[in-house]
This record gives C-alpha cells, structure tokens and sequence, in this order.
C-alpha cells in the first residue's frame, strides 16, 4: 500500500532515526516517539510469545513495520498534524489506517495472536503446565521412596553393629571393628553421606525445575 502524504505542504523531508528489529533488521523511523513505542513493542511480543525460527521472527518485524505505521498516523491525526506540525491530508491518512488496521488484524491471525489464537495457546500452556507438575510429582515420589528404602537399609546395618557390639567384649569388639568409636565413624562416614547422595541428586534436579518453571 502506498504510504500517505504526511502533509498537504512540507519543506523538507523528516530525519529518520533508526531502530532494530526482532531479526536484527534495521528500519528507519520519524521520531524519538516511533523509537520508544518500537522497543516497547518489540520486547512486549518478545517477552509475551515464543518465536520458534526466523519465519516467525520476520512475520513479528512485518507486525511491527504495520503497527508502527498505525501508531503514527493515529498520532498524527490526534494532532491534526505531523510531527513537523505540517498539516495532514486527514480524509487520506484516515482511511490509509483503516486499512493498515485490518492488515494487522489478518497478519494476527495468521501469527496466532487474536482472540482465538490466545485461547488455544493458553489451553496448551496449562495443558504442559500440569502435565509437567505431574511428571515433578512422580519424580518425587521416586526419590521419597528412595529416601524411605536407604534409610530402612542404614537403619537395619546399624542395629547390627549395635547388636555385636552388645554381645561381645572390647577385645572382640576391635576386632570386629564394632566399638563405640567404630559405630559413630560409621554412621559419620558411611550412612550419613549415603543418605545425603540422595537429598543432593534430587536438590539439583529439583534446581533445574524451578529454572524451568
């Protein structure tokens, strides 16, 4: 579509500013107005959306290219001027952004961005959300019950040690590596650290979840 006249006179043409696109594409703009709606524009999709390949990114450019032209004339109608306060041919800018609005509106739909795209992309957000819940949730279940069977199995290896060390005498006992000090060491040594291998495999996964998340 052919750009509108931005005035019925005008001396001299407006000096462009440039600004960078979701591609990494530069594109010239009118204003310091343009540049600040441009990057707020530009992050809020990029923040709000996931863009899986470039197509997707350049379909986001064009988006933006239109919407800016939106923003522009609509400012420039409020104003009843342009930016250089020249007078606007209003009857043309007015009806060159009722059809960039309906642009917009078809380039939307076809990125998924109206009403309906956002419902579905919601459903299917919550529906991996929970999904993803319920998979954390057997994983913790796991390790509880691998927290349960090593601890049982600790438990049954020191009532040994205590037992033989209950029946027999020092002599005994050193040989048998079952005195007092032998038990504490043990239970430093071994079981405490066997244990804490399970709380540690699982704290970092669960690290990774709330990364995720």
């Amino acid at each position: 579509m052919t750009l509108p006249p931005p005035s019925k006179q005008s001396s001299s043409a407006p000096s462009s500013k440039t600004v960078t696109g979701a591609t990494g594409t530069k594109f010239d703009v009118l204003a310091d107005i343009e540049v600040k709606w441009w990057i707020r524009a530009r992050d809020l999709y990029l923040d709000q959306y996931k863009f899986d390949n470039i197509a997707d990114m350049q379909d986001l450019d064009r988006l933006l290219q239109s919407e800016l032209l939106s923003f522009r004339w609509g400012n420039w109608l409020a104003r009843e001027a342009d930016y250089d306060k020249n007078v606007i041919d209003e009857p043309v800018v007015q009806k060159s952004l009722m059809e960039k609005d309906r642009e917009i509106r078809l380039l939307k739909k076809h990125m998924g961005m109206d009403r309906k795209g956002r419902v579905e992309s919601e459903s299917q957000s919550t529906a991996d959300y929970l999904a993803e819940l319920k998979r954390r949730a057997k994983e913790f279940g796991v390790h509880r019950n691998t927290q349960v069977a090593k601890a049982i199995d600790l438990f049954m290896d020191l009532k040994t040690l205590i037992g033989l060390n209950g029946r027999t005498d020092d002599q005994e006992q050193a040989e048998l590596g079952v005195t007092e000090h032998d038990i504490i060491m043990w239970v430093r040594d071994t079981a405490i650290p066997e244990y804490e291998d399970i709380d540690n495999a699982f704290r970092k996964n669960q690290m990774l979840w709330i990364r995720n998340m």
